[in-house]
């Protein structure tokens, strides 16, 4: 059988790589972890908004090289989980997926669960209004909406896991 890919994506915040590592645990030995932010571009790659570098928009991550792993990465066997804020953006990544899940949560709890560069006005300036250009709207793609405040990790993980043998 070949790689069975689930993608995980939704905002900073949301519990992405937590709930990532959930249903590695559950799957064991035979699920690997991929993250989006290896293909984050840094330095003077990346574009400037309000004069501050801005990693929350499409234009930060190296797509190329990321469809190109995940194709090469499609021949092996077993389970990948593979988390990122932008994974649904691109239609070419997003058609690579077996199951999609979007993690959602308020604002005001994603900032407070933000662990990266808690700057107070990038957050004001780039993260938020980012992400309610380029990764809300990504929802739609998904199989499976999972509000992280209503559901803790544990049981989105359960819910993903019934759903994919459904």
């Amino acid at each position: 059988m070949a790689l069975f890919f689930i993608g995980i994506a939704g905002g900073s915040g949301t519990g992405k790589t937590k709930l990532a590592q959930e249903l590695k645990k559950h799957f064991g030995r035979e699920a690997k972890i991929l993250q989006m932010d290896r293909y984050q571009k840094f330095g003077e790659k990346l574009p400037l908004l309000f004069g501050m570098k801005n990693w929350d928009c499409p234009q930060a991550i190296k797509w190329d090289k990321l469809e190109k792993d995940l194709i090469s990465l499609r021949k092996k066997k077993g389970i990948a989980i593979i988390e990122g804020y932008l994974l649904f953006h691109k239609l070419a990544i997003r058609r690579l997926f077996d199951f999609r899940v979007f993690l959602k949560a308020s604002e005001k709890t994603r900032v407070s669960r933000r662990t990266k560069f808690k700057n107070v006005k990038y957050i004001e300036k780039v993260l938020l209004p980012m992400h309610k250009k380029y990764i809300e709207p990504t929802k739609k793609f998904a199989d499976l909406v999972l509000n992280t405040e209503k559901y803790s990790i544990k049981q989105c993980a359960k819910k993903i896991i019934q759903a994919i043998r459904a």
